[in-house]
């Protein structure tokens, strides 16, 4: 099949292809939104303080408050404040106040005695010796009004969301999550719950990619398995969407057809070749503010592209800034690496034993090994020209093994 003229087939670099995606791709939109339905969301904008927090000095420990330039002696207790009081009584020389954890200091209060520190006979205390700690958060000493408490571009998971209750923002600005839709192709493909026949094989990559977006907080909203025909990009293609990711149709086969269909829908292709192993005929297309990729039809190109590409456009829709950061660990074990004409990338599992990582390559021979995927938290990047010292460059997708 001939290239369309929209694109030139020639085969580009790695770097290369981050590059377009990042300049073709931006966040697909601000919405606001409820605490509740914000999760995962990445923040649109700067949250700022409303106040001063705490919002007056309050006791750390359950005990006795008593004036700050008091010293060691006997104490007659006038009262007690808990939680949620305001005591508008001035503490006196010599006086103190039963006081709780989170109690607003009364005023004339400078010091907060541990109730373990302390003897009480009656309304009469006694105070051997006084700590360095006072055990009072002052006013404004963990935010004051007009303080950033939250960045723009931070994901919002369960303690953030907390920071926006606590400062009043129910509803904050956040980057809209893509609309993700997913279409494998393949006339040999079969759903997993069916015994394939002759020919056939079961679709792994669309439950690999629900994985993969689920770790982002992202869904696939539209899956379709389909045989090889062209028509079925069109009908996915219609509509409104973000992101749009077909399983095969990327090689150059008869029934490759994924780059030829897109350009005539009216996508711009900014590649269809990447050197890179695996993943060579990834293809990735824009259509207004729509991304695309035609993606290879093995589960470790899907894998391998997912991290090294798809990513990139699904956080850059997300608002997201993503990471792209690679550590040098020593190699144990594992699959030999092997140097390539193209930038390779073998799956990997990194481990912790007393506190250092290393990294072990997993053992694949065709990049249609899916049982290779299982137990992969990392990627180890191999260039066609890396001595292999002992050392690889590991990007880590996941929390490392720890070992005994």
């Amino acid at each position: 099949m001939g290239h369309h003229p929209l694109y030139s087939g020639v085969m580009i670099t790695l770097e290369e292809a981050r590059e377009r995606i990042v300049t073709h791709v931006e966040a697909a939109g601000v919405v606001e939104l409820p605490l509740a339905e914000a999760k995962g969301h990445i923040l649109a904008e700067t949250v700022v303080s409303d106040g001063f927090y705490p919002s007056a000095d309050r006791s750390t420990m359950d005990g006795y408050v008593i004036g700050g330039d008091e010293v060691p002696g006997k104490f007659r207790v006038i009262g007690e404040i808990a939680a949620g009081v305001v005591s508008e009584i001035r503490l006196g020389k010599g006086e103190a106040f039963r006081i709780f954890t989170g109690a607003m200091i009364p005023p004339g209060g400078g010091r907060v005695v541990m109730q373990e520190d302390v003897k009480r006979e009656g309304d009469e205390i006694s105070v051997g010796t006084f700590p360095e700690n006072r055990f009072i958060r002052t006013k404004g000493s963990e935010a004051s009004a007009g303080d950033v408490v939250l960045e723009k571009g931070m994901r919002l998971g369960g303690a953030e969301l907390a920071v926006l209750a606590q400062v009043g923002m129910v509803k904050p600005k956040v980057f809209r999550k893509p609309v993700i839709r997913h279409l494998a192709t393949g006339n040999e493909l079969v759903a997993p719950d069916r015994v394939p026949g002759p020919g056939e094989i079961r679709d792994t990559n669309s439950i690999l990619l629900t994985g993969l977006l689920d770790a982002l907080d992202l869904d696939l909203t539209d899956s379709r398995r389909v045989a090889d025909d062209p028509d079925s990009i069109s009908e996915i293609a219609e509509g409104d969407w973000d992101l749009l990711l077909v399983s095969g149709g990327a090689s150059v086969g008869d029934y490759d057809f994924g780059a030829e269909v897109l350009a005539r829908l009216g996508f711009t292709i900014h590649f269809d070749k990447v050197n890179l192993r695996p993943g060579k005929p990834l293809t990735f297309a824009t259509r207004g503010k729509q991304v695309a990729f035609i993606i290879p039809g093995n589960p470790i190109s899907h894998f391998v592209c997912f991290h090294i590409a798809i990513r990139l456009a699904a956080e850059r829709l997300s608002g997201s800034p993503g990471s792209w950061s690679f550590l040098p660990l020593e190699v144990r074990g594992g699959a030999p690496l092997r140097t390539d004409p193209r930038d390779s990338f073998w799956v990997a599992k990194v481990s912790s034993e007393n506190g250092r990582l290393h990294v072990t390559p997993q053992h694949w021979a065709t990049s249609g090994n899916t049982f290779s995927l299982a137990g992969t938290n990392a990627l180890v990047r191999v260039k066609p020209n890396s001595t292999m010292a002992g050392l690889a460059d590991t990007l880590i997708l996941g929390l490392p093994e720890t070992q005994a």
